[in-house]
């Protein structure tokens, strides 16, 4: 087999599994990985990416003089409420993000339209993002960063629960459950994990967040099908009317 055909038979076998936006999320994700391993953690430049596409503090005080603290806000917090998505912390916390995208993105995606999809993924990470970056400073301080693109992957865990509640899904690899139990589970788990004490370092906000925003655009979706946000048209501030025929929106 030439390297051509065995290009063409892989791309072939990737995209029979793979959404064409799940498959361009994956290999987004994977991409800044390799960048980050390749061209910043070699050269000690680690920090300097994570301060730049993590999400950092959205805002934070600063001791200016003694007794006095300036605002200082964080002016790429809407990028990095975008940006955070893509950065992992290592090669298993891509596996796993990515293995559950590869699971349960695709039937989303076939379901909602590959536009409408991308949507979905990025409002739900983008708000997820958003208010943790709210919150976060009164509880961490200046001392943290925030990355993964778990916030939006648990908006996917919703939105397979929502469309195909009782599709069978193994419970730690091993015990088949119906979806909607499974992400009953785990929202239960998430929202537990909220009053634990210690550092785990795992953001059960953006978990729990994920979830909640998954739920509502859903919900709105079913309401304002012909805003562009919802709708299957590409093109910003588009809108579009009575489309006949299509999936029943369980919310509609």
């Amino acid at each position: 087999m030439t390297l051509r055909e065995f290009i063409r038979d892989t791309n072939y076998s990737i995209n029979r599994k793979l959404t064409p936006a799940v498959k361009w999320v994956f290999f987004a994700n994977i991409l800044v990985w390799i960048v980050e391993n390749i061209a910043f953690a070699p050269f000690g430049l680690d920090d300097w990416f994570l301060w730049l596409f993590a999400q950092n503090p959205t805002v934070s005080y600063r001791l200016i003089t003694a007794g006095q603290y300036a605002l200082r806000v964080n002016w790429l917090c809407p990028l990095q409420f975008f940006s955070y998505m893509f950065v992992q912390l290592n090669f298993w916390h891509l596996f796993w993000n990515m293995l559950a995208l590869w699971f349960f993105g695709p039937p989303i995606e076939a379901r909602l339209g590959t536009p409408a999809f991308l949507k979905f993924y990025f409002f739900t990470g983008f708000c997820a993002g958003a208010l943790h970056g709210m919150l976060a400073p009164f509880f961490y301080g200046e001392n943290y960063f925030m990355i993964g693109a778990s916030g939006a992957i648990f908006g996917v865990l919703l939105a397979f629960a929502i469309f195909y509640p009782h599709q069978q899904v193994f419970l730690w690899f091993i015990l088949p459950i119906p979806s909607r139990l499974f992400v009953l589970l785990i929202g239960v788990f998430t929202f537990a994990s909220l009053f634990q004490s210690g550092g785990s370092g795992i953001s059960h906000l953006t978990h729990l967040a994920g979830l909640g925003f998954g739920y509502l655009w859903i919900w709105l979706r079913g309401i304002f099908s012909g805003a562009w946000l919802f709708n299957s048209d590409p093109r910003p501030f588009a809108r579009r009317y009575g489309r006949r025929g299509g999936d029943r929106d369980p919310f509609a």
